[in-house]
């Protein structure tokens, strides 16, 4: 059997290039074959590390998951329960909350793939549906509600769900598919200035629906 360092460089590329095939051609269209030939490793050795697809699927999702595991809001919360008695406090955990989301979205030039894949994953797996579901849209759903409701007072599920959605769906529909987005930028490659501005716009939207008004930028002036 391979050794540990041969074993987890194998593991590593067998995890990248099954996660983007996945993304390309969802997890049902794509064969363990084909996943072997692009990481160029022995077909065999994904039962020896992943057991079977479904285990390598687990495995890329991990792998996408890793960051989404250091994106922990509610802590922050915890540690400022003070922001929340003035406009200025909620300003700062709205505006920690979706910087932190549009940071774990933000396309990554190095695995473009991951969000792509997640999608595809939730809407056609059976084992990402259920991790994903579990692991990223309910906690987030019930985090946004609770944060709109605790802003505005309305305890209107429906409402907070489309505050939500108006504000995270721009980065998401620009990380699933970001080819979109630069095709139809005059220089052929939006690029991150325009992520930023997208960001910016989508926190002016946020507060000012939540009647918090307008952000403020690092320097403390308004934007």
């Amino acid at each position: 059997m391979p050794g540990y360092d041969t074993s987890e460089v194998s593991k590593h590329a067998f995890i990248l290039a099954a996660g983007e095939l996945f993304a390309a051609q969802g997890v049902s269209g794509t064969s363990v074959r084909a996943i072997a030939a692009k990481a160029g490793m022995n077909v065999a050795l994904i039962n020896y590390h992943f057991g079977n697809k479904d285990g390598l699927v687990n495995a890329v999702i991990d792998f996408v998951m890793e960051n989404y595991r250091h994106y922990s809001p509610d802590a922050f919360i915890k540690e400022h329960p003070e922001l929340w008695e003035t406009t200025q406090g909620q300003r700062e955990i709205v505006l920690y909350m979706v910087n932190q989301a549009y940071e774990f979205m933000r396309p990554d030039p190095e695995h473009p793939w991951v969000t792509t894949f997640l999608m595809r994953c939730a809407e056609t797996n059976e084992i990402g549906h259920k991790r994903i579901l579990e692991e990223i849209l309910i906690p987030g759903c019930i985090r946004y509600s609770k944060l709109y409701a605790r802003i505005t007072g309305s305890t209107d599920y429906q409402k907070a769900r489309c505050w939500a959605l108006s504000v995270f769906a721009p980065p998401f529909i620009y990380a699933v598919n970001p080819r979109i987005i630069d095709d139809t930028c005059p220089r052929k490659h939006a690029g991150d200035e325009f992520y930023n501005d997208l960001k910016a716009r989508c926190i002016r939207i946020a507060l000012d629906s939540l009647g918090l008004g307008q952000p403020r930028n690092d320097s403390g002036e308004r934007q």
